[in-house]
């Protein structure tokens, strides 16, 4: 495509139909169709949910640890029942914190149990807070999330096993061949 000009869509979208063709065969169909939005695959919607979240812009940025907390509390709150609508249980909790000039950070951690109740969410949550400095930068979006699906089979554990040796050894058998 470079020898012939074609550098992206736009310039793609500038040869026929038949030009294509001719030179791509049956595949320069699909690049004319393609350079002009036209796709009639159907579409398979068959993936994995790997997270569930929610997220919430504030009004106005904050350094107030009552209005992060009190936040925090209702995402978790929300979180906890998209979890149950969603029917997904994960492992990992992820915290977002946008600041006021648009920078990010993510916090996660792992425990060891599912991530489903409030109870079992909001001390991760709260935690993970505390481990950042938003004295200096007010937040601008807070956000939770929960991943690390455990889909694994449970596999069975290992059993060690005793195999019975013969007394004498295998070579006394093969003796009496000769």
């Amino acid at each position: 495509m470079h020898a012939m000009g074609i550098f992206n869509g736009a310039d793609l979208r500038q040869l026929s139909r038949l030009r294509l063709q001719q030179v791509f065969g049956k595949a320069g169909e699909t690049y004319y169709n393609f350079a002009r939005a036209i796709d009639n695959r159907a579409v398979e919607p068959h993936w994995i949910r790997k997270s569930v979240g929610c997220e919430r812009t504030f009004e106005e940025d904050s350094s107030n640890p009552t209005v992060l907390l009190t936040e925090l509390y209702r995402l978790v709150l929300e979180l906890v029942e998209r979890l149950k609508k969603k029917e997904f249980k994960g492992r990992t909790l992820t915290l977002k914190v946008k600041f006021y000039n648009f920078t990010q950070i993510t916090r996660s951690r792992t425990v060891p149990h599912m991530l489903l109740k409030k109870d079992d969410i909001l001390p991760v949550a709260k935690a993970l807070l505390r481990e950042v400095d938003y004295t200096e930068r007010p937040v601008r979006l807070l956000g939770v999330q929960v991943s690390n699906i455990d889909d694994t089979p449970h596999r069975p554990q290992w059993i060690q096993l005793e195999l019975p040796f013969k007394k004498e050894s295998p070579f006394e058998e093969l003796r009496s061949y000769f």
